[in-house]
């Protein structure tokens, strides 16, 4: 959830609050933003814990620009954490409004997790032919 942004050099400084909504801790690893229009490069974070059931505020810094009315459709947050001794991606998917001081608003529409690395080869089954057809995929 964004709490705050602020103009900063042609760029937003904007906070989100990030909640932990299990009962083990996560550490926070990085964030991104790879929307076109509402972008910023992969943020290394250092030490960031969320306790069980707790929440912390994210400081980031996202280049985006708009007039009142404008919409950014899909935009996400992106960040990886460890959880239960194991890597996974957090995706936020957001709607950013853009007020009449060109300041963004981002609501949160969506959150889903996966495990990180799910698509690498060490997790892909060989499917040597497709069932039933004789064929290979």
């Amino acid at each position: 959830m964004q709490i705050s942004s602020a103009r900063s050099r042609g760029d937003w400084r904007i906070v989100w609050r990030v909640a932990n909504l299990t009962s083990a801790g996560i550490r926070l690893l990085d964030a991104r933003f790879p929307h076109g229009q509402f972008r910023s490069g992969l943020m290394e974070l250092v030490d960031v814990q969320v306790a069980p059931w707790g929440s912390t505020h994210l400081n980031t810094v996202v280049a985006c620009n708009g007039n009142q009315g404008d919409v950014v459709e899909n935009a996400f947050l992106i960040t990886t954490v460890e959880w239960q001794k194991a890597r996974w991606r957090i995706l936020a998917r957001l709607t950013v409004r853009f007020t009449a001081g060109g300041a963004p608003v981002a609501e949160t529409e969506l959150v889903t997790a996966q495990r990180a690395g799910f698509s690498e080869p060490e997790f892909q089954e060989t499917v040597s032919e497709v069932p039933g057809s004789g064929r290979k995929p």
